[in-house]
């Protein structure tokens, strides 16, 4: 079955991409679910389902992408958006209106249901979703230095959303890029859409991060 979708995120994980949006139909307009608009993340069956990288080179966000879907993973998850692809049958089919973004942002108050950096085993597995799209216009970016690779610096994006801060590292790498090159284009950014993301389990806790950006000029 041929599914369509904008994309939001084409970020980097564990040596490969993670590739994620939210369904459309023919007329480009968003698929509407009972929690909002229904999200899909394509994914291999490689270790925790990373597409390969040269897959999803020419895939930007905000390209309307096309795939043949194939099945869906037999485990129920809190990454319920999983979908099986026909491998390396990603078609960029058109351009989605960065105007109509707000129409597909998440209108729950926190951001996958508390306030904190991550969730815990216990409280994964009443989830069962892993993406989002919201709207900030207060923010900032910060640097640190990697412990596992002092050459390197982790970049992670503070912001405030329903008056609550949060502070996510960043796993987008085109704006990872941009943000390297010159990190004065903030200066001239009003707002930003975030695609909000859950990883996997990593010593017992499941982060949040920022997978895709999608900035707003002044």
């Amino acid at each position: 079955m041929t599914i369509r979708f904008v994309c939001l995120a084409n970020s980097v994980k564990e040596g490969g991409r993670c590739l994620a949006g939210i369904e459309l139909n023919k007329n480009n307009e968003p698929l509407i679910g009972k929690n909002g608009p229904k999200w899909i993340r394509p994914i291999c069956k490689t270790q925790h389902g990373k597409i390969y990288t040269h897959w999803v080179t020419h895939i930007k966000l905000l390209d309307i992408v096309e795939i043949e879907s194939t099945g869906f993973p037999g485990k129920p998850s809190y990454q319920s958006e999983n979908i099986f692809f026909k491998d390396e049958d990603l078609k960029v089919v058109g351009r989605f209106d960065r105007n109509e973004l707000s129409n597909l942002c998440d209108n729950r108050y926190y951001i996958f249901g508390n306030w904190g950096k991550a969730l815990s085993t216990d409280e994964i597995v009443f989830l069962d979703y892993s993406l989002v799209l919201i709207h900030v216009s207060q923010f900032q970016v910060t640097e640190r230095i990697n412990p596992d690779d002092p050459g390197k610096k982790k970049i992670r994006l503070q912001f405030s959303y329903h008056e609550t801060n949060y502070d996510f590292p960043v796993t987008d790498p085109v704006f990872l890029q941009l943000y390297g090159s010159n990190p004065a284009i903030l200066e001239i950014i009003s707002s930003l859409y975030l695609c909000v993301s859950i990883g996997i389990n990593f010593n017992g806790w499941y982060y949040k991060l920022v997978a895709g950006i999608v900035t707003v000029p002044s």
